[in-house]
């Protein structure tokens, strides 16, 4: 369980950016995937209305239970897209990334470059579920880098939120 979402079983479709369409997500539940995450979608892109974003959004009713992932370094921009994902979508599960590693998302201050900084961690896990009804999760790493393994203190402020 996570929330109220029952899994069937405890294998998971991992977020593949240009891979886990909604075509990928309903195989990979045919061969029994327990729970799909559609690959990360950018609160920027949602809050412009961008054609691309809008269309990553199709979930097929074969996929449930799934999770879409958001990533984002604003708690409002955040919240205002876990709403629009809630008024337009039929996710079970918003799951926030605090894991991508990548130069063009980190530079932004998203994905693990949110490690780095707890409390804007908690505060945009809070906003995101205070603004949604449906169980909300992070996906994060053991650290920012070999340096800073944080990862528990993460989960902790995280949890609270």
């Amino acid at each position: 369980m996570i929330g109220d979402v029952e899994i069937p079983h405890r294998t998971v479709l991992a977020p593949m950016a240009g891979v886990t369409n909604s075509a990928f997500r309903t195989i990979a539940k045919e061969f029994g995937a327990g729970l799909v995450v559609m690959e990360m979608i950018s609160e920027k892109g949602l809050l412009y209305n961008n054609e691309k974003t809008l269309h990553m959004l199709h979930i097929d009713e074969n996929e449930h239970p799934m999770s879409i992932q958001l990533f984002g370094g604003d708690a409002d921009g955040l919240k205002r897209a876990a709403e629009f994902i809630q008024e337009n979508t039929k996710a079970d599960i918003v799951d926030i990334n605090m894991g991508c590693p990548m130069t063009k998302v980190v530079s932004n201050g998203d994905g693990s470059a949110l490690m780095k900084d707890i409390p804007l961690a908690a505060r945009i896990v809070e906003a995101v579920a205070q603004a949604v009804p449906v169980p909300v999760t992070v996906k994060c790493r053991l650290g920012w880098d070999r340096g800073s393994i944080n990862v528990v203190a993460l989960a902790q402020a995280v949890e609270a939120a």
